[in-house]
């Protein structure tokens, strides 16, 4: 397989500015917000967009997966809690909203445990692979149906360094 540049790193610094605007604007900057990143893809993302975000922000991180190599398997696998959201307005930040399974149950969750608020931001959402009723409240960048790498996104653990984000054709 092959690498090729889809988003460049400036490209990908503009949106990430762009959207910590709009989640800025629908926060506000005084009271707490727990920003729980998806681990282990999101923390390139969540870094970024938290340096442009106020400091109410609050970051919390919690390991959850359901892909093997480029397939996802259907299933998430909790590999840790969530944080005590009761009464707390919550974003969750992920890497790639795909079919939709990972984001739906992550927010739902939140809900189900008492969140008073519940947002989502990814650096990227894919189409014409939404499996689950589930979009992302902001998004920083979109692209067709890729085996997305770079800037956190991987490939069996590898890739995820690069700065910019590719696919792998």
């Amino acid at each position: 397989m092959e690498l090729h540049t889809l988003y460049t790193e400036e490209q990908v610094a503009e949106a990430v500015h762009r959207v910590a605007k709009d989640i800025k604007q629908r926060f506000g900057d005084t009271e707490p917000v727990i920003a729980l990143c998806l681990l282990n893809g999101a923390i390139w993302y969540a870094a970024d967009l938290l340096r442009c975000l106020p400091c109410n922000f609050e970051l919390q991180t919690i390991r959850i997966s359901s892909y093997e190599g480029t397939d996802s398997t259907g299933k998430l696998k909790w590999h840790s809690a969530l944080p005590d959201c009761k009464g707390k307005k919550v974003l969750v930040i992920d890497d790639v909203l795909d079919t939709g399974l990972t984001m739906k149950e992550v927010c739902n969750t939140l809900r189900e445990n008492g969140a008073s608020m519940v947002a989502s931001t990814v650096a990227v959402t894919k189409t014409g692979r939404r499996e689950h009723d589930c979009e992302a409240d902001f998004c920083a960048l979109h692209c067709d149906d890729y085996f997305l790498v770079g800037y956190g996104l991987d490939y069996n653990g590898k890739y995820r360094n690069l700065p910019f984000i590719g696919y792998l054709a």
